[in-house]
């Protein structure tokens, strides 16, 4: 919805652009981030506001000006009126669309929600389906858990373990060295 907006993006960009935080670049990605939703809730209030009560107010209008236009002819500074006053009526509309939508899509992330069982179900029954039920170890299929457990274990300790511990220094080899 706020991509449809005018220089939105730059808008965005000129926010990231001012932050300016001390730390390690996982903390300043987080402090940015904090301080960007913070400036995007209060511009969303500014531009968007209560977007049913805008759409009242437009209707109220334009129903202002069709009442006159059935008893008097429009002026032309009315007929434009009235023109952009249903361009912003179906600009609100989509917009609106579009936000119940991305809502719609979100809801079950909400803290409370009355379907976070049904959520923590399917995340677990996910989690439960992420295994290794069979394995071919030594060229046969297995599907005992202990056996595939330690299988996995053996083949990923020799693929990082070395097999020749003792490396002998080459002694052709001469450096030349540092004094202080």
């Amino acid at each position: 919805m706020w991509l449809r907006v005018n220089n939105f993006v730059n808008k965005v960009k000129k926010w990231w652009a001012s932050y300016v935080f001390q730390g390690t670049p996982s903390f300043i990605l987080a402090k940015k981030l904090a301080a960007l939703k913070l400036d995007l809730k209060k511009w969303n209030e500014v531009e968007f506001g209560n977007a049913t009560f805008k759409k009242q107010d437009l209707w109220s209008k334009l129903n202002v000006l069709e009442a006159k236009e059935e008893t008097l002819r429009l002026t032309a500074e009315e007929k434009l009126d009235q023109s952009n006053l249903r361009t912003d009526i179906e600009k609100l509309t989509l917009m609106e669309e579009i936000s119940w939508r991305q809502k719609s899509r979100v809801l079950h992330l909400k803290e409370g929600d009355a379907n976070t069982k049904f959520f923590h179900r399917m995340a677990n029954s996910n989690r439960k389906n992420n295994g290794i039920e069979s394995l071919m170890v030594n060229g046969t299929l297995s599907s005992d858990q202990g056996i595939i457990a330690d299988y996995i274990t053996h083949f990923f300790m020799n693929l990082y373990s070395e097999q020749q511990a003792n490396r002998s220094f080459p002694d052709s080899l001469v450096f030349p060295m540092i004094f202080w």
